[in-house]
């Protein structure tokens, strides 16, 4: 049930309060009475309201991004948004009108309505994100609460506020309680006050820029201000008798509903060992939960609306001055114990580890346990908002002028910002802002908001400028370092922020500046920390170039051999067959005959360059490894000039082929044809279906049984080139369709796919490069099949599939249940972490409905699964497969296709410890 977004003075339960004052009982450890808290209005002098302080508060309705085709243009762009009648003063009946985001369709968030504006940085799903930079720019001190920023775990839960509840308990409460919300609302006194939360991996796409961390690109907008209402933690506490007096090495935990994955096993502790699921939460020490000082809030409003529920409705924790991970959304239970909580996400997550700590080091040594190095106080922080990204300013029209470089800082634990500084000429000399100081302080003097500030640049003074710095400074004199530290979670980065200055001719030819900022955020291009030659020269590990794969010496072209043979192309287009073949790499040659046999994506994958440059295809898929081991086959180097022994005469056009019906085949396997998009459709959150046109209708693709193909493109300067089978055959003619995961960045691939993250991006009209075939399998008719060419016959296939590896599978299958007369039975595990990622279920159902003798299938879910479901649940097994695969034999043979790690760890040891010979195995 999506929630009810009401005003706080037009109707709602939740009173108005000050945003400054505070009950006697706030100040004491007494109990706290139903109503004893509740403040005498016409004994204590009203403060202004939070609304006349910082309001009115900017609109909060989200514009929706409606089009049909995904990512249409750059994220952050806003398809136009339905009208709505915003006459209606319910929230709720504003927001039922919008339709969601097109980019949520079949995703757990469907139903959530979000700003199309939001920059997103993982995908589709779960929803993480931030607005553009100009957004905050506009708005400045508060943020519409649909566009503050996102960190979602996983699915937004749909929580009711008459039914959702809140337990308080824990081996240091006296008497626990249970708390729904009117009861929040109605028995303590409410606090309102705005504070800043900042995600902990602000600005982490400049550390991921010099080297990879495991988080996802958050650029310097992951940072947000509302106005919170709620009530104070430390009066649900003192209610539920916890002692403040002796607080030393006590914490409470708080824990929220979503049930979210475990991705690093069973944990350190014995006693609280972690499932397969897990709960979001943290905790904080005792001590700070009851100083008043602290302002540690249970908060059920934003900007005088109930929570939105991207940002945790019915319920959430507000921890001022802390990170944005430690504030629980969707808040469930509350625990004070006498240890810090044991929760999986308190430890593998929000940590600051040391520069030289890698990933490898860090899950050795156990460095996300170790105290030090938890990261809950915010660090001093500042970023500018303008000039923007790419943003010009004319040098003729301007020159007399000031230009008002402007942006905010913050910093942690109730620290005021004290002043910003603004160089151009690389910290020399350091200018002061001025600070628009909009927040009151608390009662105690605390402030928990950023400030945005503003410094006059003289145009004149950006002559010669190569950039432009701004560092902000505390009370506590704390300041931003100049120079990057890395760590592995890239979190707390907050060296200066510097925007470079290009002087630039346009298209007038009249003289403008154009400003670049670092990085952009999530997938987008751009940003001078992108280059090579603008990475700072270290960040606390060494040097960073000795770190960067392209432009290290790894990378760089082989030395020629003293006294090598040269050879000219017409040459080495001779030696183009199985039986002799050479190939071009970086103008070296070598002769890959002997490796044919060895190469582990079958001999084809070096064929089709047979006699030809290979040099994109290799690199664009071998690693450095690789390369060292092609030099074994160096036989000398190409000779452009060179001419041969004048007997060649110019290649003759190829002739077209055709099949044994005379249809004409597509695919051509010595050279990349385009095939335009026609067709696109979203099967899952992270799954599509594309299907490409043949040159003309009457066109096969030309792709065998059990054969793939290779797609490439042109992805930011580089050339990128991956495997895919089609489920679509040569009986389909006129087209090609895949089936394609979409990789987005997570915890574990920061990056994501590269392709599969391209092809999503694609829109109907758009080409593809596409060749093969290519692949070492190949299956004819009547259980006849291939594997490098040598000829093996099946009575049986055991089939195993984990996620998209269902599509060669599937095409096997397929042309097996065409023909009547092939007597091949086959027996299909199909493993997938949830349900809707069971692609092409429908049609596997349906198979082994019409075809059950020769067809069966059995589907197996590692994570969540449906109440009703009645087939298997975990990882596969040797007991799984006894129970429904075909027993060791002659003729039975064993088909995979899956994640290495599932293969190689999980079904073909099981397959060889029931008795399958190691030959009987192929993966494709």
């Amino acid at each position: 049930m999506a929630p009810k977004l009401q005003d706080s003075n037009s109707g709602s339960t939740s009173p108005t309060s000050s945003p400054t004052s505070s009950s006697s009982s706030m100040l004491d450890d007494g109990d706290v009475s139903d109503k004893s808290n509740k403040m005498n209005d016409d004994a204590t002098p009203q403060e202004p309201s939070c609304e006349k302080l910082y309001g009115p508060y900017p609109r909060a309705i989200p514009t929706p991004f409606v089009s049909n085709i995904r990512n249409e243009g750059r994220e952050g762009d806003v398809a136009t948004a339905p009208s709505t009648d915003e006459s209606k003063t319910d929230m709720d009946s504003i927001l039922q009108q919008l339709p969601p985001d097109a980019r949520d369709d079949k995703t757990p968030d469907a139903w959530v309505k979000r700003d199309g504006r939001l920059v997103r940085l993982t995908g589709k799903h779960p929803f993480n994100c931030e607005p553009p930079l100009a957004i905050h720019h506009q708005y400045q001190f508060i943020t519409p609460s649909s566009l503050h920023y996102v960190r979602n775990h996983g699915a937004c839960p749909q929580l009711e506020w008459d039914k959702h509840e809140i337990q308080v308990g824990g081996t240091c409460v006296h008497h626990s309680l249970t708390l729904k919300m009117d009861d929040l609302v109605k028995q303590f006194d409410p606090r309102e006050f705005p504070v800043t939360l900042v995600c902990a991996g602000n600005r982490r796409k400049e550390q991921n820029m010099m080297r990879q961390t495991i988080g996802f690109n958050w650029g310097p907008a992951g940072v947000s201000t509302n106005v919170w209402k709620g009530v104070l933690l430390r009066d649900v506490l003192l209610r539920a008798g916890v002692d403040a007096s002796n607080a030393h090495l006590k914490h409470v935990e708080f824990i929220g509903t979503e049930d979210l994955p475990n991705k690093v096993g069973p944990g350190p502790f014995e006693d609280e060992q972690w499932g397969k699921q897990v709960k979001y939460g943290t905790s904080i020490p005792l001590a700070r939960a009851m100083n008043p000082a602290y302002d540690v809030l249970i908060a059920y409003e934003a900007n005088g609306q109930k929570l939105q529920p991207d940002h945790g409705f019915p319920v959430r924790l507000i921890i001022p001055g802390y990170i944005g991970g430690r504030m629980i959304k969707w808040l469930a239970k509350i625990n004070v114990i006498e240890h810090e909580t044991h929760n999986m996400y308190h430890y593998n997550d929000n940590r600051i580890l040391p520069p030289h700590v890698t990933a490898e080091e860090a899950s050795k040594n156990d460095w996300f346990y170790k105290p030090e190095y938890i990261f809950n106080e915010l660090n001093i922080n500042s970023a500018m908002s303008k000039p923007d990204h790419n943003e010009t300013l004319s040098l003729a029209k301007n020159i007399k002028n000031t230009f008002p470089v402007t942006g905010y800082a913050y910093s942690g634990g109730g620290r005021k910002i004290t002043r910003v500084e603004v160089s151009t000429d690389g910290g020399r000399n350091w200018d002061l802002a001025k600070l628009n100081v909009k927040e009151r302080p608390t009662p105690h003097g605390m402030q928990w908001c950023w400030v945005w500030w503003t410094y006059d640049l003289p145009v004149a003074d950006l002559v010669g400028a190569k950039e432009i710095w701004c560092r902000a400074w505390d009370e506590s004199n704390n300041t931003q370092p100049h120079q990057p530290t890395w760590n592995l979670m890239g979190m707390g980065n907050n060296q200066i922020f510097r925007v470079k200055v290009h002087l630039e001719k346009n298209d007038s030819g009249d003289f403008e500046f154009r400003f670049e900022h670092p990085t952009q955020p999530g997938q987008q291009t751009g940003g001078w920390m992108t280059r090579i030659s603008d990475k700072p020269e270290s960040a606390g590990y060494g040097k960073i170039l000795d770190e960067v794969e392209v432009g290290s010496k790894e990378d760089e072209e082989p030395a020629k051999k003293e006294n090598g043979k040269t050879f000219s192309l017409q040459e080495v287009r001779k030696h183009n067959t199985e039986k002799d073949c050479w190939i071009i790499v970086k103008d070296r040659v070598y002769d890959a005959t002997e490796y044919l046999d060895m190469h582990p994506g079958g001999m084809e994958a070096i064929t089709i360059n047979a006699g030809e440059d290979a040099t994109e295809d290799f690199v664009a898929i071998h690693s450095m490894k690789a390369h060292k081991m092609l030099e074994k086959y160096y036989i000398g180097d190409l000779d452009k000039d060179k001419k041969g022994d004048g007997k060649e005469e110019e290649t003759p056009p190829e002739e077209e082929q055709v099949d044994e019906q005379g249809h004409k085949i597509a695919l051509n396997p010595r050279k990349k044809t385009p095939f335009k998009l026609q067709h696109k459709e979203v099967l899952s959150r992270d799954t599509i279906l594309l299907n490409f046109a043949l040159p003309t209708p009457e066109h096969v693709l030309g792709l065998p049984t059990g054969k793939h193909m290779f797609l490439s493109a042109n992805i930011d300067g580089e050339t990128v080139i991956r495997r895919y089978t089609p489920i679509s055959s040569n009986h389909d003619l006129g087209c090609v369709k895949f089936v394609i995961k979409v990789y987005h960045p997570c915890d574990r691939f920061p990056k994501g796919g590269k392709m599969s993250q391209y092809v999503d991006t694609l829109k109907v009209g758009d080409s593809l490069n596409m060749r093969g075939p290519v692949g070492e399998f190949e299956y004819t008719k009547n259980g006849n099949f291939k594997i490098d060419n040598e000829p093996e016959k099946a009575k049986c296939f055991n089939m195993v599939a984990g996620g998209t590896g269902i599509t060669p599978i599937m095409q096997i299958a397929s042309e097996i249940l065409r023909h009547e007369d092939d007597p091949t039975k086959m027996s299909l595990i199909f493993a997938a972490r949830i349900e809707e990622e069971l692609l092409m279920r429908s049609t596997l159902d349906e198979w082994a409905s019409k075809y059950p003798e020769k067809f069966k299938v059995h589907y197996i879910l590692s994570e969540d699964h449906p109440k009703d479901w009645k087939y298997s649940t975990g990882f596969v097994d040797k007991q799984l497969f006894q129970e429904h695969l075909f027993e060791p034999a002659k003729g039975v043979h064993n088909l995979l296709c899956g994640p290495p790690i599932m293969l190689e760890k999980g079904v073909t040891p099981a397959l060889q410890t029931l008795g399958h010979d190691k030959k009987s195995i192929f993966a494709f």
